[in-house]
């Protein structure tokens, strides 16, 4: 039976520079400062909603691919690494940065095992990717980052995917969400006003977005969804991206809920929509349409984490540190920690976290082919 629990954290404010919920800002990295028992710099670098309702398709047999397309490990059935190395390949203080800093310090008080977290950037990832793709399969080295290292393996960034190349240990999912913002004065009143303008000026329109990242693949599907193109801009992240918009360099652009806020304030921004992992309205902001329900059918994306080790681990092992992980997600300082970012998580089993990997894995490769992307 699947063990998935919803943590509804909500808490009254947001901290400055850092993630909201889903908050996609992990894609472009936010800001913020957070605490670990161990740290240390690497000198080297929506999810499906049909993944959460899977009830067997995702089940976890001995040696399986479920948990890697490897062969199992020699044996392994418990967590004996008295040190485990957790390779983070974003800089400190972005968003898988900051969540894995909450958990960690727990991690070592209930396990008694030491806890090195390396913040390793170089090749936009890969080297961390690589480390951990070629680590021991006995939980000594392991990988936490967003679910965008997803979709840099379907767009030239990393040439290995995922279900073939790593073992799922953990999904936590959120339901949070990026918001559709224009500016204050724009024609836009509407994600249908979008829309519309879309079609009638195909190729026209500039969206502002990430190259090769997460809303990349979103400016995909918002053109599935309309068919018609988008003039697609590489704006950068989130506080790059707003310049441009109040610029009149781009017309429209998703950012996090944290970065538009302060804009929002200011009035020199109007948010029309917002996207989540499930096409629903983020639930901490219940009065903002989500551009799904606006006309945009497939267009979701859920900025999600994921804990990874090599491919070919113990399955007996991959139970015991996925159990170890969610067992400290719902510990009272790690929820505490979270609320103070408005975050709403669902964390996967074994089965959840390999069902999600795979239907994810799948539908970033069929956009990504629809962008051109080989």
């Amino acid at each position: 039976m699947k063990k998935q629990w919803m943590y509804l954290l909500m808490a009254a404010g947001l901290s400055a520079g850092i993630l909201s919920g889903c908050s996609a800002a992990g894609a472009d990295g936010g800001s913020g400062t957070a605490k670990s028992s161990v740290a240390q710099d690497g000198s080297g670098v929506g999810g499906s909603a049909s993944a959460k309702e899977a009830d067997g398709a995702g089940k976890t047999e001995a040696g399986s691919g479920e948990t890697g397309s490897g062969q199992a490990g020699s044996g392994q059935e418990s967590w004996d690494a008295d040190t485990v190395t957790i390779y983070v390949p974003t800089k400190a203080g972005n968003q898988a940065d900051l969540y894995i800093r909450f958990i960690t310090p727990v991690l070592e008080k209930k396990l008694g095992k030491s806890f090195v977290v390396v913040n390793q950037t170089d090749g936009n990832g890969v080297v961390a990717y690589e480390t951990v793709r070629n680590a021991q399969k006995d939980g000594s080295t392991l990988l936490y980052f967003l679910n965008s290292m997803v979709v840099q393996s379907h767009t030239g960034v990393y040439d290995k995917t995922l279900p073939e190349n790593f073992t799922p240990l953990a999904v936590d999912t959120s339901t949070g969400s990026m918001w559709l913002t224009v500016k204050a004065d724009s024609k836009y009143q509407s994600v249908q006003d979008i829309i519309d303008d879309v079609k009638a000026n195909p190729g026209k329109i500039t969206y502002g977005m990430t190259s090769g990242q997460a809303l990349h693949m979103l400016g995909g599907m918002m053109e599935t969804d309309m068919g018609a193109s988008l003039a697609m801009v590489d704006a950068g992240g989130n506080a790059e991206r707003l310049i441009s918009l109040l610029g009149g360099n781009v017309d429209f652009t998703f950012v996090s809920t944290s970065a538009a806020e302060q804009y929002l304030e200011t009035n020199e921004i109007k948010v029309l929509g917002c996207v989540t992992g499930t096409g629903e309205r983020d639930p901490l902001y219940p009065d903002i349409p989500s551009v799904t329900e606006e006309g945009l059918a497939s267009t979701m994306f859920g900025f999600d984490t994921l804990l990874l080790g090599p491919a070919g681990m113990d399955p007996e092992l991959v139970e015991e540190i996925n159990t170890a992980f969610q067992d400290a997600m719902m510990d009272k300082e790690v929820v505490d920690q979270f609320a103070a970012m408005k975050n709403t998580m669902e964390a996967l089993d074994v089965e959840g976290s390999a069902a999600y990997i795979r239907e994810f894995d799948a539908k970033m490769a069929e956009n990504a082919k629809l962008l051109g992307f080989e």
